[in-house]
């Protein structure tokens, strides 16, 4: 069955919920209501990597994770089956993030620094890998449109398994993400979506994060983008992909309990 994995931005600036849970009470609140309301996995995130954003450097993420992710960790503690993800690309907070507790690594990078690369390997840490090209989504960088988007997510998935395998990364570690919004103009992120099934190809667990991202624009259906968000996942749990991160957590636990 596909499980949610909820998102928690902790962000002055992310697209959808910046502000809202950038201190500690708030953000307690918001992960007691999506713990109440199903969800399988937190997705803890304190920078945005929307188009536009300012990059930040390790220490100004810290310095935002640093109150909040202990007790955040320490909430989902109490729930043994629900796990805690981090969303971040600097390897010195991935490892902080790992000594408190967090269960996964969702390093919107690709997995490119090195570093983080044998801490995965030495600690065997289940990790998403995400395809990507630059780290914050920008839409002047884009997988070339002339090629098939999607064989080459998958020569690139396949080249970047065998790399990590080599280093020391098993394969039963990692979780593939095709990056939607990520290096992809919104036709690309559409046709991704629409062909979600090619990926099973990696032999890995899929991983879509596609809610209320902008590319829902260029979808042809009537709605806002929180509806399109649901058409969407209707059709991705049909499918059975394994995880789909979303803000909507109860209105997705209503609409597995539907397909089902």
């Amino acid at each position: 069955m596909t499980k949610l994995v909820g998102i928690l931005n902790i962000t002055p600036d992310s697209f959808s919920d910046g502000g809202k849970f950038n201190f500690v009470d708030a953000a307690l609140d918001h992960l007691k209501k999506m713990l109440e309301e199903g969800v399988d996995m937190i997705d803890i995130g304190a920078e945005s990597t929307r188009p536009k954003a300012v990059p930040i450097s390790s220490c100004e993420e810290w310095s935002r994770l640093t109150k909040i992710l202990p007790a955040v960790i320490s909430e989902i503690k109490k729930h043994p089956k629900i796990q805690s993800s981090i969303d971040s690309y600097h390897f010195e907070n991935i490892k902080k993030a790992y000594e408190l507790g967090i269960d996964v690594i969702n390093d919107v990078s690709g997995l490119i620094d090195e570093r983080i690369i044998e801490f995965i390997a030495e600690k065997n840490i289940t990790t998403i890998l995400m395809h990507n090209l630059a780290i914050h989504a920008n839409p002047d960088l884009l997988v070339n449109q002339h090629l098939n988007i999607n064989d080459e997510i998958i020569s690139w998935a396949q080249n970047k398994i065998s790399a990590l395998e080599k280093k020391g990364v098993k394969k039963s570690q990692l979780i593939f993400d095709p990056g939607i919004g990520f290096a992809k103009d919104a036709q690309q992120s559409l046709r991704i979506l629409k062909n979600i099934d090619a990926y099973r190809v990696l032999g890995l667990s899929l991983y879509v994060g596609h809610s209320k991202k902008s590319f829902l624009d260029a979808l042809e259906i009537e709605g806002d983008r929180a509806e399109k968000t649901l058409e969407i996942s209707k059709f991705l749990i049909e499918k059975k992909v394994d995880f789909l991160r979303v803000h909507d957590v109860l209105l997705h636990k209503k609409l597995l309990a539907s397909c089902n």
